[in-house]
């Protein structure tokens, strides 16, 4: 597991749980958007980013444990590859329990920059090369 991650603390909440009190599936894709936005806010130069700047080209999430409510989970993001020049990042996510550190789920996403007057590709901005740099986990192509 990466030493190098973001992470986004949350408590399951009545609107992200089922009636039995479990969380819905889809909340996950949720936090870890949530997780993605908070890490580039708090880690970017948002200043050198044109917003809207990068679109979700592809998601996965597999579900090991399931999650309940008002139970703590911890989203680590880290970035495992990225192309500057083709503009392209894929970042993890990791769901873990705080309290007893069980690996919950885990995913991916693959984001895509685009200018935004345009719609087109564009080049990972600076400041995100800066943010992945940091948070990289291994050196690998995009696929």
């Amino acid at each position: 597991m990466a030493d190098n991650f973001y992470t986004y603390n949350h408590v399951v909440t009545p609107q992200d749980a089922t009636v039995l009190g479990m969380a819905y599936d889809a909340k996950y894709l949720d936090w870890a958007c949530i997780a993605r936005e908070r890490m580039i806010v708090e880690h970017a130069d948002l200043r050198q980013i044109e917003w809207p700047a990068f679109l979700t080209g592809e998601v996965l999430i597999r579900y090991l444990y399931p999650v309940f409510l008002n139970q703590k989970v911890e989203v680590r993001v880290s970035i495992q590859d990225y192309s500057e020049e083709q503009g392209r990042a894929k970042l993890l996510f990791r769901y873990v329990n705080p309290d007893s550190m069980r690996l919950l789920a885990e995913g991916h996403q693959i984001i895509f920059f685009v200018n935004h007057a345009s719609g087109s590709r564009t080049s990972l901005p600076a400041s995100f090369v800066t943010l992945a740099d940091k948070f990289f986990e291994r050196k690998n192509t995009v696929s």
